[in-house]
């Protein structure tokens, strides 16, 4: 008896949900809370993406009070191909992510092998490796610019008392971008062995049994079980490390300025000296642009590469 009542009070209950949820999607208020977040990605990210894209069509000189806005059509672009300034920073900017995603992969794979055992401590490490992601950029490179102190930094004083040479990291161009890589290596390997330690542990522990139990050591576990298996964890660290890396500005600022010369001066801080130095607008949005082109065709070939690799494994 109960059982047909409760059965009966769901099926007029079930028509009464579905009309009270009809309502709701078409009721036009609710949209209302949606404006703050639709005006806040409007108005600062979609708005300055075309602005910007406006811009790199343009002449325009802020030292000109008038007559500075012209339209010239792609003549940035044309000048942007013939500027070896830029070029250079071009691929100051590619050695940079190569170099320094590459080592914190490497680095930070490592401590998340390590972190990864049954180890005293490890709670107490990872904690502790996480600290330099914490500090902010400018934070960092002042730090690395206190380490890396030819007169009076600990690293070279370290190496004069195991008898090596003052070693001049910024003055020289082969050492400067080096240096930018070690301090964005320390920053950012937390983050790459906090995402791998996350995907190591979620690794199914029975195949691991079962290697065992069929006699495979450390190294044949790691090769054909560990990183064929932690790939598409490596594959999405490593593509939003790059992506960010890209973005090269307040590390180098800080420490290199671009120096010595323009050994470490990257495609952004080239815009940003071309446009807020210079006051040439549309040539640095065009320089910003290229960046961004940059971007896309590096993730699009590291995509394909990986995407090979993966049907030449399944062969």
């Amino acid at each position: 008896m109960s059982t047909d009542v409760a059965g009966q009070l769901a099926k007029v209950s079930a028509p009464r949900e579905t009309v009270r949820a009809a309502r709701l999607s078409s009721d036009p208020s609710k949209h209302i809370f949606l404006l703050p977040a639709v005006i806040l990605i409007l108005l600062f990210s979609l708005f300055p993406l075309f602005f910007s894209l406006a811009l790199a069509f343009l002449s325009w000189d802020l030292s000109r009070l008038t007559g500075g806005v012209r339209f010239i059509g792609f003549e940035n672009f044309v000048t942007l191909v013939n500027d070896a300034r830029f070029w250079n920073t071009a691929r100051v900017t590619l050695t940079f992510v190569v170099g320094a995603v590459s080592l914190e992969y490497l680095v930070g794979l490592g401590v998340a092998l390590l972190l990864n055992q049954d180890i005293r401590f490890r709670r107490f490490f990872r904690v502790v490796f996480l600290m330099p992601m914490m500090l902010t950029p400018a934070a960092v490179a002042y730090a690395g610019r206190m380490l890396f102190n030819e007169g009076q930094g600990p690293i070279n004083h370290i190496i004069k008392l195991l008898g090596g040479p003052q070693i001049p990291w910024f003055s020289n161009p082969s050492l400067a971008l080096p240096s930018l890589i070690l301090v964005d290596t320390w920053e950012w390997t937390p983050f790459m062995m906090i995402v791998l330690l996350a995907g190591l542990q979620s690794l199914p522990p029975e195949v691991y049994e079962a290697a065992r139990v069929d006699g495979a050591n450390d190294w044949q576990i790691f090769r054909h079980i560990t990183f064929p298996m932690l790939a598409p964890v490596s594959v999405t660290v490593i593509l939003i490390r790059a992506l960010e890396a890209f973005k090269l500005f307040d590390i180098v600022t800080v420490m290199t300025g671009g120096g010595p010369g323009t050994a470490t001066e990257p495609v952004t801080l080239y815009a940003y000296l071309v446009g807020m130095k210079n006051g040439n607008l549309g040539y640095a949005s065009a320089i910003a642009y290229s960046l961004l082109i940059m971007v896309v065709i590096s993730s699009t070939l590291f995509l394909k590469l990986v995407r090979q690799r993966a049907i030449q494994a399944a062969e």
